[in-house]
């Protein structure tokens, strides 16, 4: 069974349609941003970053669904400070364990997923991928396709447009 959710998030202020500033998001969870803001090294810590974008993408789920829980020892930032990778896990309700013991063998349900977010535009906005699996699927080659997924998003730089 092939279960694989892909999904590019710009990050973007709903209201007004736009993508969202960096500098709004450190601001909307309570940080007062200042000085360069162009590179993760320059933003902070990249754990804390990560927990950053989990919890927003988790503010942005729909229904009573368990947190999703990042995975510490997969932050990894970029040489140039530009792009941070990291994993999650988040266990999906079960309504009937038994059931799904009968069908797939397992009693629990886990979605391992991959992010990437980057700063590559230059624009002062960051752009991030989520890419998700069930943990069984992971496991096997969907696992790297997903993988391969996640490492091949790129932001390109945006040119900001100057006065005639």
């Amino acid at each position: 069974m092939f279960v694989v959710i892909l999904i590019m998030l710009i990050i973007y202020d709903p209201s007004c349609g736009n993508r969202f500033p960096v500098r709004a998001l450190l601001e909307e969870e309570g940080y007062e941003p200042t000085g360069d803001l162009s590179s993760f090294k320059n933003i902070g810590d990249p754990t804390a970053i990560a927990t950053l974008l989990v919890r927003r993408r988790e503010k942005d789920k729909p229904g009573d669904q368990n947190t999703a829980q990042l995975n510490k020892d997969s932050v990894v930032l970029s040489d140039d400070g530009k792009t941070l990778t990291f994993s999650m896990r988040q266990e999906i309700n079960v309504q009937k364990p038994e059931l799904l013991m009968e069908e797939i063998g397992v009693s629990e349900l886990f979605r391992d997923t991959l992010a990437k977010a980057t700063l590559t535009s230059n624009d002062g906005n960051m752009m991030a991928v989520f890419a998700s699996a069930l943990e069984q699927d992971y496991k096997g080659p969907d696992g790297v396709a997903l993988q391969k997924a996640v490492d091949s998003f790129t932001a390109t730089e945006q040119l900001l447009s100057r006065p005639n």
